[in-house]
């Protein structure tokens, strides 16, 4: 099921799909040097958010088209001694593969690539999702990039009354942050979102952050 092409709730913003191709032509304009210090920034930031330090399994992904890269945390989260975990596709659904620093790697049909390993965990024992996204609102909607993966793989956290695990946490640049984005029935918020200026926080209940 792809999300749906709902406006942003920003006046003139236009569709999702518009909203996409603005922010990623901006992500993909950053200089290295810009790029790398938001994203040191944004580090320092997630490492203070306790989820994540305490996490025995925590899945990243692995970053295209300007994406904020996750990789120097994953790094620190295997020398911790914690599983890491990274998204693999299949058919139409995700699944969360492991990844050491010697798991060979392919590219799928979107030319991301992905680890090529069959030793999957079940998203519900996942203690932390680090979560690709295109922007994200005040309330944790997460706008990716039209397939719906996540929406689909961790759309029992919707079910539940107190969100214990997984945390789906946001990876961004400051400006990927919107005020408001219309909502889907489908859409699973994310329980944070880390930019290189703050921490955001969405959801308490249940959690020790």
């Amino acid at each position: 099921m792809p999300e749906h092409d709902a406006a942003s709730g920003s006046r003139g913003a236009g569709s999702r799909t518009a909203l996409r191709r603005r922010i990623r032509e901006r992500r993909r304009a950053l200089s290295g040097a810009q790029r790398q210090a938001a994203q040191q920034q944004a580090e320092r930031r997630l490492r203070r958010l306790a989820p994540l330090w305490r996490a025995r399994s925590v899945a990243i992904y692995l970053a295209v088209d300007g994406e904020a890269d996750p990789g120097t945390i994953a790094a620190g989260a295997l020398m911790r001694g914690q599983r890491v975990y990274a998204p693999v596709l299949h058919g139409e659904s995700l699944r969360f593969a492991r990844l050491t620093g010697e798991t060979p790697l392919r590219r799928n049909r979107f030319g991301i690539l992905e680890p090529a390993a069959a030793d999957c965990i079940d998203p519900r024992q996942l203690d932390v999702v680090l979560t690709p996204l295109v922007a994200f609102d005040d309330a944790g909607t997460r706008i990716g990039m039209g397939g719906g993966y996540y929406d689909r793989c961790f759309s029992f956290l919707k079910q539940r009354i107190r969100w214990i695990r997984p945390k789906l946490i946001g990876l961004a640049y400051e400006f990927q942050r919107l005020r408001t984005v219309s909502r889907s029935d489908w859409d699973v918020p994310l329980w944070a979102a880390v930019t290189d200026r703050s921490i955001y926080r969405f959801h308490t209940e249940g959690t020790a952050a």
